[in-house]
């Protein structure tokens, strides 16, 4: 009795790598994807911190440190100017985030294009796996009923035998 030899076999074993790339791929993908989020929620914690900084210095602007006297003219515009930067920097944070948001929104397209790729690649080698089956299956029945064969050979020729000698 020979082993039962899939004919497929090598097919079946590169959809199964393949299977395998697209999950590592999958994996990579969305590990881009967790970088690049807690990326956008830094430039947002940036600004968010800018927006206070700011804030904080128009509540001050008039202020005079330690509480006494009168600011003059020259540290009023220093601070307005100062203020000014500030919203310069938020509105480049602004920037930052929208262009880091759109980069998000393109890995999460990846990782959605990844995770189809690899469930694709998974039917095809669930398929093929199945297909390995029932050629096994086939396989091992046709050898049952040959061996049934063999048997019923075997035993007719034994009672063809003592019923001659009889």
């Amino acid at each position: 009795m020979t082993g039962f030899v899939y004919r497929l076999q090598l097919l079946l074993e590169q959809k199964e790598e393949a299977r395998k790339e697209a999950e590592r791929e999958v994996t990579r993908r969305e590990e881009r994807y967790q970088a690049e989020v807690q990326a956008l929620d830094e430039l947002c914690r940036q600004k968010t911190q800018l927006v206070e900084r700011r804030e904080q210095m128009r509540r001050d602007l008039f202020a005079q440190p330690g509480g006494t006297g009168v600011l003059s003219a020259i540290e009023i515009q220093r601070r307005t100017a100062y203020i000014k930067a500030m919203e310069l920097h938020i509105q480049e944070a602004d920037e930052n985030i929208a262009a880091q948001r759109i980069v998000v929104e393109e890995c999460q397209a990846e990782v959605d294009q990844a995770k189809q790729r690899a469930n694709e690649a998974r039917r095809e080698a669930e398929v093929l796996s199945k297909h390995r089956e029932k050629q096994k299956e086939r396989f091992v029945r046709e050898e049952q009923a040959k061996e049934e064969l063999a048997l019923d050979e075997i035993g007719n020729v034994l009672y063809t035998t003592r019923r001659r000698e009889t």
